[in-house]
């Protein structure tokens, strides 16, 4: 926290970014639970936006995590890969792969509701089409990401227990073309509105897959669910599992997040690796590419300058 004094007047306090960005979403939560508590019923939008800050807070943070594939029916029977995604908000993260090897250091960027991928040898990114999303592991990331209150509308559709645990039972039908799914089915715990369950509906009102959020940890953002497991009704032998570990806040703000920048992520991670040998972290990527963004004779990130600070690159995603 800084203090400056006003002219002719006492100390006036400033505080971090960070910490009036925390201020505002404690005062939403609150207002949100007020909402919840005090209308004739409970309110399906006020349910789903409490559990959204749980399941995707609008924060930035980093956290890696694992996908495990198991499907009895399939030539490989098991598989698994790694990744570090950092998350600015609820509209962009930046997903690098890590394993297997030889897709590292390729990026992927969610934005907006459109998915980007750059490979560690191509030249530019490509746009996936939602058959390519639906049908890869990529969609994966939309069950942790995918900003449900900007792209379905909710309505309580009554109450069930879920594991032994009462939950609000939600419909959420699309109201936006970057809905990724028709019709999702919500069940959010009582206690706490912590996502339990949730069901996602095609275009012809098929069931596609059933993820259940379990494992929850309160850690340095708050409490999340640090295991998501996916089936498919079609194929009841296949098992789809994300874990999550060391999630941790960050500072993304000033980041090219955008489909323009992906190539200086990847060549920064590919510059480490040729350096040093070893993959980067998450902070240090983000340090060398913040630093590269820099115009010249600009300070170092974390330097201190009289005047305003620079603006932070855009929020578009073209």
């Amino acid at each position: 926290m800084r203090v400056r004094a006003l002219a002719g007047g006492g100390p006036v306090a400033r505080f971090p970014r960070g910490v009036i960005r925390a201020w505002r979403i404690l005062g939403t939560v609150g207002a949100l639970l007020v909402a919840v508590r005090t209308a004739a019923g409970p309110d399906g939008a006020a349910i789903l936006a409490l559990a959204e800050q749980v399941r995707s807070p609008e924060l930035d943070y980093a956290v890696d995590f694992r996908l495990d594939v198991t499907d009895p029916d399939s030539l490989w029977k098991e598989r698994s890969a790694s990744y570090t995604m950092i998350a600015r908000g609820k509209d962009r993260s930046l997903v690098l792969m890590r394993e297997p090897e030889a897709f590292h250091p390729g990026v992927l960027l969610i934005a907006d509701g459109l998915y980007w991928l750059l490979l560690p040898r191509s030249s530019r990114p490509i746009q996936l089409s939602p058959r390519q999303v639906l049908g890869g592991d990529v969609a994966h990331g939309d069950l942790a990401r995918g900003n449900l209150v900007a792209h379905y509308a909710p309505r309580l559709d009554g109450e069930e227990q879920v594991g032994g645990e009462a939950c609000f039972r939600l419909e959420l039908e699309r109201r936006s073309a970057l809905g990724m799914y028709a019709r999702i089915r919500a069940w959010v715990a009582k206690a706490g509105y912590r996502p339990r369950q949730f069901e996602f509906y095609g275009e012809t009102g098929a069931l596609l897959k059933v993820a259940t959020y379990d494992d929850y940890r309160a850690g340095p953002i708050g409490l999340r669910s640090m295991r998501i497991e996916i089936r498919d009704p079609e194929r009841p032998a296949q098992r789809s599992t994300l874990t999550f570990s060391d999630l941790r806040p960050i500072d993304a703000s000033g980041l090219p997040l955008d489909r323009h920048g992906l190539a200086a992520f990847r060549d920064a991670a590919l510059a480490k690796l040729a350096e040093d040998g070893v993959q980067v972290e998450a902070e240090e990527l983000v340090a060398r590419v913040a630093s590269a963004a820099l115009p010249r004779n600009a300070p170092a990130p974390g330097a201190s300058s009289s005047g305003t600070g620079a603006a932070g690159t855009g929020d578009r995603g073209d």
